[in-house]
């Protein structure tokens, strides 16, 4: 009865669960240790994190006016197209798929497979692992939403980030309770010089900037996105200040209830705070972090099958994948590629 095109279904309030759940990930239940262990002292790794957030929000205003100047969909697919022109974005939408995106899930599946028991990431005992894992790891869901509805796929984001910013306060909250009642041992001498190795500096950013990873998303959904002129600047500026001001409490939250020599010492930072803060949510933990991870998935799924969907209509990919559902209006192909 009419056109068959991608529908503008994404609201501000979907931008913004968009860009939370592709942010909040398993980074900052994990980064602390590494931002930690490599910026040296308490006071120098939140100043990292905080310099982090502003990188992010940096970038995240650069994609914002990108967005409103370039209206297709892509995110850094089609900016390189517009700007460098079609070899560089050919050699980077190929690289993407396949180097980065496909050898990086097929290397992680790996590592599953030789590190069944789990007890490297979040999980307390091998059981609580595997089921974690397999709503972690099972694409099922993702693709059967994606391909039946944007709104649906749309607002299982937007429940998702819900859970994520949840899980968030589960940490914050104790740990502010505890820093009023005057527990700020773990702060003294935060600003230890002597601990500082410049040349490591750039491994705690790293680690860092992996957990703020994601501000980009909503570049990639342009051409879906109701009012993007006013609704991406809104959708970034408020995410980014979000997770920042999240992740600076979650880190403050670490750092009053385990101290430093614990955040070193465990494998999964946000396991070992409910083990000191309240052990009757331990099981609780494991779920959240699975299911914040599967909240990435569902946004990386979302948003890059789009940049199949525009590769394919600018003849740099098969011409299969810029196919669209005649009554869902999916990209179908490019979801079940993903």
């Amino acid at each position: 009865e009419g056109a068959v095109f991608l529908r503008k279904k994404i609201t501000l309030l979907r931008a913004f669960s968009l860009l939370i759940g592709s942010m909040v990930g398993s980074g900052i239940f994990i980064s602390p240790k590494g931002v930690l262990k490599n910026s040296g002292s308490v006071g120098f790794s939140l100043v990292v994190w905080f310099a982090c957030g502003l990188l992010s929000m940096f970038g995240a205003l650069c994609y914002a006016e990108l967005g409103t100047r370039i209206t297709k969909s892509g995110g850094h697919y089609i900016y390189i197209l517009e700007t460098l022109g079609p070899l560089p974005s050919f050699l980077f939408l190929w690289a993407e798929f396949f180097a980065i995106r496909f050898i990086s899930d097929l290397l992680f599946l790996l590592w599953n497979f030789l590190d069944s028991s789990l007890e490297t990431t979040f999980w307390l005992s091998p059981d609580m692992g595997y089921s974690c894992s397999n709503v972690v790891s099972s694409p099922d869901m993702v693709l059967t939403l994606n391909s039946w509805s944007v709104t649906w796929s749309a607002r299982l984001q937007t429940a998702l980030s819900i859970v994520k910013l949840l899980a968030l306060a589960l940490i914050i909250v104790p740990g502010m309770m505890l820093l009023v009642e005057g527990h700020t041992e773990n702060f003294q001498n935060a600003f230890d010089r002597q601990s500082l190795v410049l040349d490591k500096l750039p491994l705690a950013f790293y680690a860092g900037m992996f957990a703020y990873s994601g501000w980009f998303q909503t570049s990639f959904v342009r051409e879906e996105l109701v009012r993007p002129e006013r609704n991406i600047p809104l959708a970034v500026i408020v995410s980014v200040i979000t997770v920042i001001v999240g992740y600076m409490l979650t880190n403050i939250s670490y750092y009053t209830v385990l101290g430093t020599q614990d955040v070193l010492a465990s494998p999964a930072v946000a396991v070992s705070f409910v083990q000191r803060a309240f052990k009757s949510l331990i099981s609780v933990v494991p779920v959240l972090v699975a299911l914040s991870c599967f909240g990435t998935m569902n946004g990386g799924i979302f948003t890059f099958s789009r940049t199949l969907f525009v590769a394919s209509r600018e003849g740099q990919w098969p011409p299969l994948f810029s196919m669209i559902h005649i009554r869902r209006h999916t990209p179908l192909p490019a979801v079940m590629l993903m």
